[in-house]
């Protein structure tokens, strides 16, 4: 979902309080079914600074089992946008050997923020990178004939061939 940020400046104020549901996130490999959303979108100058939390239910698979599970993900998240004038001066100030940092600012696009993308974001840097049905999940039953043996039996053939 877009905020046109022209259309805000129209309003002659400079907070706006928004609380939305989120239907449009893809994630690859997980269902993002909906996000809730409550956000504050600053104008300040040429500045848009946009601030918010979210929380958001992870339909995904256990790595271990296969299971299909549900991982409630919630964080905070922030925006910081210029319109390109601003943008174009604050890339310059970072000269050649920039580094990508927290305070990163990113650039209107059409008068645009794409608060889907921002919040994605987040939600990605927060999901589990191997999610797991519990901490104690043992995996597949196919895979714990071969836990503990340390040597798969099918290449025990060879084993005795060898010795």
């Amino acid at each position: 979902m877009k905020k046109n940020i022209d259309q805000l400046k129209m309003r002659r104020e400079t907070k706006f309080e928004f609380s939305e549901i989120l239907e449009d996130i893809r994630i690859e490999e997980a269902e993002v079914s909906k996000v809730h959303v409550d956000y504050l979108i600053e104008l300040v100058e040429d500045e848009v600074i946009i601030r918010g939390e979210y929380t958001a239910f992870i339909k995904t698979n256990c790595v271990r089992c296969l299971e299909e599970l549900e991982i409630k993900v919630s964080g905070e998240f922030f925006g910081d946008y210029k319109e390109s004038k601003g943008y174009n001066e604050y890339i310059d100030t970072l000269g050649k050997e920039a580094q990508v940092s927290d305070d990163m600012v990113e650039e209107l696009v059409d008068g645009e923020v794409d608060i889907s993308s921002l919040v994605r974001d987040y939600i990605i840097l927060e999901m589990p990178q191997f999610p797991a049905c519990e901490p104690e999940c043992g995996g597949l039953e196919e895979l714990e004939k071969y836990r503990d043996s340390g040597i798969d039996s099918r290449w025990q053939k060879l084993l005795d061939l060898k010795n």
